[in-house]
């Protein structure tokens, strides 16, 4: 069996151990996380807070710490539920940084009842919620992700092992993106997408690179094949 044959089965039997097997280790963190940002939304009905949701951070959590990266990128912090939990597992597998990059929208900055979408509380910044002993590890860029998440590639040395998109779910961001991070991550390893079911794109680009999809709660994944 060829180097790379070896490699892809190993990551594959990893994949498939991890897709039945899930940890509680995390339960009380995300638990407390939720209840933390969900305070600061008590008095906005109509505003969601804008969680990855607790099975998805769960998941996302033991991925990380099975597969022990050393380079993530995601799109979409907000309050920065995603961003706790990833940066939890990397600081337990003491290796790993987070580059993020969001736009956020704050609800002191919205003058219509349409936007009912993911906002920040009033006075908050992207990623407030994030514990300070875990901020070491990660890089914020505030910004659009067609100006920042170029800039955040060209300034990595190498390629990268995860990447999550949940920033814009229209169909031309997400295609943009995942064609951008396909570029740019490491054979046999992830790019997640959450809320896939928003546009075609995750559909589309899997059947276009002829990929398997994979579940994890409720984001979808994907493996970059070797040469693929």
């Amino acid at each position: 069996m060829k180097k790379s044959d070896m490699m892809k089965d190993s990551i594959r039997k990893r994949l498939e151990k991890y897709k039945v097997e899930s940890s509680s280790q995390i339960d009380d963190y995300i638990e407390h996380l939720v209840e933390k940002i969900c305070r600061e939304f008590e008095e906005y009905e109509n505003y969601h807070p804008a969680i990855l949701g607790e099975a998805s951070g769960q998941r996302l959590y033991d991925l990380i710490k099975k597969i022990e990266p050393d380079i993530m990128v995601e799109t979409g912090v907000c309050n920065g539920f995603s961003s706790s939990v990833i940066l939890k597992a990397m600081e337990e597998n003491q290796k790993g940084h987070l580059y993020s990059v969001d736009l956020p929208v704050n609800i002191d900055e919205i003058t219509t009842e349409e936007r009912t979408g993911a906002v920040l509380p009033p006075g908050k910044r992207s990623g407030w919620a994030v514990p300070d002993e875990l901020r070491e590890r990660w890089t914020l860029r505030v910004g659009n992700t067609y100006h920042e998440l170029p800039k955040i590639f060209e300034e990595i040395s190498g390629k990268i092992d995860i990447f999550l998109h949940d920033s814009d779910h229209s169909y031309e961001t997400m295609m943009f993106e995942f064609a951008l991070a396909w570029r740019n991550l490491k054979e046999d390893h992830f790019l997640l997408a959450d809320n896939i079911d928003f546009s075609k794109a995750f559909f589309h680009f899997t059947e276009a690179k002829e990929l398997k999809r994979y579940r994890v709660a409720d984001m979808g994944m994907m493996i970059k094949e070797t040469n693929g």
